[in-house]
């Protein structure tokens, strides 16, 4: 292997990781929306409103920081292929796509500290 698969391998892992905790955060989120779902239904929900406002500001927080971690990951990346005098191109891509991740996870953090109770749940995606 050389210098470069070793640093671009490291990096896989990190994404690999970090993806997990990706799909982890969609679960948590699926289970806010199923709440919802109940509340509407006049059913039992799964969680009372103070531990669903809580654990939705802590899925919020942990999305930003993963779009945080796979920005720095995209950094990283481009330093990678530019000490080994590679196309930059898709690396560039790849950081302007990480920047609107974090601009769209940070509001999306923003209304769950609003407050506005459904309106911060209904995107499970982010």
């Amino acid at each position: 292997m050389t210098n470069y698969d070793l640093e671009e391998a490291n990096l896989l892992r990190w994404q690999f990781g970090l993806s997990l905790l990706f799909i982890f955060t969609i679960v948590i989120s699926l289970t806010l929306t199923y709440n919802e779902l109940l509340k509407y239904e006049k059913k039992t929900p799964l969680y009372n409103e103070n531990m669903e406002d809580d654990i939705l500001k802590i899925n919020r927080t942990l999305s930003v920081l993963i779009a945080i971690a796979f920005l720095v990951i995209n950094i990283v990346d481009k330093d990678i292929k530019k000490k080994h005098n590679l196309d930059l191109k898709s690396a560039d891509l790849q950081i302007d796509a990480g920047v609107l991740s974090l601009i769209s996870t940070l509001i999306v953090l923003y209304v769950a500290f609003m407050g506005n109770g459904a309106t911060s749940v209904e995107n499970p995606e982010d």
